[in-house]
Parts: C-alpha cells; structure tokens; sequence
C-alpha cells in the first residue's frame, strides 16, 4: 500500500513538472507572438521626391523704341529743281581749229536696249541739244542729235568706255543761212573728277556744214560734264 501510494505522488510530481514546462514553454510563444503583432518592424518612408525648382532668368528690357523716324536721304533734285538730265559740252576740232560748245536734255531709253543687247537697262540714252561753233571758214548755231551707248565698265583696259554717234543741223550760220547737215561719230571714256557725275572725254571725227557751201571736218576732242538741272 505504502508502494502504491509512492509510486502516486511521483506521477503526480512528473506531472506537475511537465505541465508547469509546457505552461512555461506556451507562455514564451504567446510572448513572442504578441510582440511579432504589436511592435512590427517599421519600414523607412522614402522622402517624397522634390523636383528642381525651375531657374528665374531675368528679364532683359527690350531697348526703346526710337521716337523719331529714320529719314531717308533726299534725291538730288539739280540746281534748279527740275530734275532734268543734262550735259555740257566743250569741242575742239582739227580741221580748221574749230571750237564750240553745246548743251544737251539727256533722255532714257524707253525700248531698254542695253538690256536686250546683254549691257544694263539704262546703257543706252538720248540727247538732244544746241550749241555754238566757230573757225576761220564758218560760224554756226547746230542742233545736237546723238545716241551714246555706255559699255562694260572697265572693259577698255579698265576703263568705263562709250561710243557715241550722231547728226548734226545748222540752224543759222555764217551767211545767215539755215540747213546743212553734219555728221560725228566718237569714242570715249568716264573719268572721276570729284563731281557730282563723271566727266567724259572723248575723241571723234565730225563734221560741219553750213548750206551746201561751207564746210569744216576734222578730228575732235571733247569733254563733256553732266549737270542736273
């Protein structure tokens, strides 16, 4: 009996050990699992991203605006305001030194010949004057009609050359006689001599007649200055 009842109190005692382990035991695992679900391990939060703040280029102020207008340089109206294409001439003549002078009304080519013959449009021009001519054998008042063509500049051994050619009337002369008809034809070139236009000098071979009876012809020089009136 005394057997029995030892054999009893140590189940019982083994017993009570392995409940109070397993209870030891359970109590760490709720712990653990408790402290799993009420502290979590916290993640760290990115910081939000911040875009570049955009560079503030200052504003250049735009200059004034003038408050006058720009005024464009005036043509040249000629000496008297007409406008008017004009030349004056001085003759010299071989034939019996005959010298004279002339002036001419210069009018543009309204056909545009330069143009069609490969020289600029305003290469060929008209003119249309009066003068006055004297030597030993005659003495008279001609009607000027010429046509002068302006070549390539520089295409006379770099020069600016023309070619003229053109009649020439007797108005009155020597005698008090009216008709007569003459005739010229030149060369020349355009030279700078600080004037307003260049000057031309050319050389030629004329013609003269007063009437049917007087007669003067030579080679010539002349120089010939362009004026606006």
């Amino acid at each position: 009996m005394k057997n029995y009842r030892s054999l009893v109190s140590l189940l019982l005692i083994v017993l009570a050990l392995g409940w109070a382990t397993c209870a030891n035991a359970q109590s760490k695992v709720i712990k653990k699992t408790v402290k799993k679900v009420v502290t979590p391990q916290i993640t760290p939060v990115a910081p939000p991203e911040t875009t570049a703040s955009p560079k503030i280029v200052p504003e250049v102020p735009s200059p004034p605006s003038p408050t006058f207008e720009a005024q464009k340089p005036k043509e040249y109206k000629g000496l008297f305001g007409w406008g008017w294409n004009t030349d004056l001439s001085a003759k010299l003549l071989s034939g019996s030194l005959l010298a004279g002078v002339r002036g001419d009304i210069i009018y543009a080519d309204p056909l545009s010949l330069g143009e069609k013959i490969g020289l600029a449009e305003d290469a060929v021009e008209y003119k249309l004057g009066l003068g006055f001519a004297f030597s030993d054998k005659l003495k008279t008042i001609p009607l000027f009609a010429d046509m002068v063509v302006y070549l390539k500049e520089g295409s006379l051994f770099g020069l600016d050359p023309y070619v003229g050619a053109g009649l020439i009337y007797n108005l009155y002369g020597t005698g008090k006689v009216s008709g007569g008809l003459g005739s010229q034809l030149y060369l020349g070139m355009l030279v700078d001599f600080g004037f307003e236009s260049r000057t031309g000098i050319a050389l030629g071979l004329g013609t003269y007649n007063v009437g049917n009876n007087l007669s003067d012809r030579g080679v010539f020089i002349t120089f010939t200055q362009p004026i606006k009136l």
